[in-house]
């Protein structure tokens, strides 16, 4: 054990000790706000501007409706209404659907109007289906509040014409929303919002990937440094390759954890007051057992392929690969935040290159029985130890192998080697 960390002690202490590691202690956490934080600050930025939007009343009788509606329901932060409803008509007042289309495109071609809407002369009876005309018709939130809005106004009308009042229209159709509440397996009550949830999934599975990805590249790295100026051999002279392998395993490992212990740090400074009241201990620590399985387990993975790479070529490969298996469940994160207790989720879960991954993204959303979390520990358990034997056996006599990667025949017969 002494060797052990020896070994794991020197690769941590020359792997902080560079500048590479001291600039992706910054970097990182710049390229997450920028990729994940911006975006939506920007989104958010953007949903607090005025629109103006043209409407072409064909009915002749919606236009007022909707814009009383659209000015009472939607609101800035500051207080102003959100969109700016305007009627288009052109200026000589022609009824021809093209002249006056062409006068409002021209609306929006300048910048007049953001987009405008049609509502077609039999709207309510024939057809329930309008059209918007935009540059950008991609903002599914806009058009969501323009065909609700839309809705209230047909209901209330066809109310009125089976002869309920007025007020009482404005009773029935009133607009319903929601807040959501999590039930915990002990039946505790907690607000919760399902974006928080997924993003918190979400850092936890991105944080994995960094981890093992930049772990595992380090430690392919550093073998192929190693057999390329003979160091190797020096080292195997003092101890033996189970004892190189598990220290270079560790060692790597803590420099992982040690850039994800900064950046938890520079996180919860920034967000301090949200995250001390919405983490949930239970699930936090349960998450890091998985957290810590999963890089165990994929990092023997790491050491089984790639200790016996000769360049840096053939390391880029490997971990390419290694990286295919990784981004798998970020494909799936989605679904299973909507869907957490699918057969077919289930059965993944059970998978050890899955279940890191799978696991903590199912587990804020709602928490797995407990024979799910018994035995995909369990699994993923037995699964490490028989990864990282097979890595052990590879890892033996790849680290003094040089020349063409070896087959898959090859390896095999290096596993069942004594």
């Amino acid at each position: 054990m002494k060797k052990i960390f020896s070994i794991a002690w020197w690769e941590y202490i020359t792997k902080v000790r560079t500048k590479t590691f001291l600039i992706s202690l910054v970097l990182m956490p710049v390229f997450i706000f920028v990729f994940s934080v911006l975006p939506t600050v920007l989104m958010e930025k953007f949903k607090a501007t005025q629109k103006v939007i043209g409407v072409v009343d064909l009915s002749g009788w919606i236009f007022d409706d909707f814009n009383k509606k659209i000015s009472e329901e939607f609101k800035l932060p500051n207080g102003r209404q959100n969109y700016i409803i305007v009627k288009i008509t052109t200026p000589t007042s022609s009824d021809d659907i093209n002249e006056i289309k062409k006068y409002a495109n021209q609306l929006v071609i300048t910048g007049k109007i953001e987009g405008y809407i049609i509502i077609p002369k039999n709207f309510g009876e024939d057809t329930l289906s309008f059209q918007y005309i935009a540059q950008n018709v991609g903002n599914l939130n806009d058009l969501e509040r323009f065909r609700s809005v839309l809705h209230e106004i047909l209901i209330g009308a066809n109310l009125e014409k089976y002869g309920v009042g007025k007020d009482k229209v404005k009773q029935i159709i009133k607009t319903v929303k929601y807040t959501t509440i999590k039930i915990s397996k002990r039946g505790e009550e907690e607000k919760t919002d399902f974006i928080g949830i997924f993003f918190s999934s979400y850092i936890f599975i991105f944080a994995l990937m960094i981890l093992v990805l930049t772990g595992g590249q380090m430690l392919i790295r550093s073998v192929v440094e190693e057999k390329s100026n003979r160091v190797v051999e020096l080292l195997l002279s003092s101890c033996t390759a189970n004892q190189l392998m598990a220290g270079k395993i560790i060692g790597l490992g803590m420099v992982g954890l040690t850039q994800m212990l900064v950046w938890a740090l520079i996180g919860f400074y920034f967000i301090s007051g949200y995250a001390l009241t919405s983490i949930n201990l239970e699930v936090l620590g349960i998450s890091l057992i998985y957290f810590v399985l999963g890089y165990l387990f994929y990092s023997a993975i790491f050491v089984a392929i790639g200790a016996p790479v000769n360049s840096e070529y053939e390391a880029q490969q490997v971990a390419g690969y290694v990286g295919i298996l990784m981004f798998l469940p970020i494909a799936f994160a989605f679904l299973i935040m909507q869907n957490p207790d699918l057969p077919f989720i289930k059965i993944l879960s059970f998978i050890p290159i899955f279940t890191p991954s799978f696991m903590v993204a199912r587990i804020p959303i709602k928490m797995p029985a407990l024979w799910e979390i018994l035995g995909t520990i369990f699994v993923l358990a037995l699964s490490i130890l028989v990864m990282i034997w097979v890595a052990g056996r590879i890892f033996r006599i790849a680290i003094l192998s040089y020349g063409k990667f070896p087959s898959f025949k090859e390896l095999i017969s290096w596993i069942q080697t004594k």
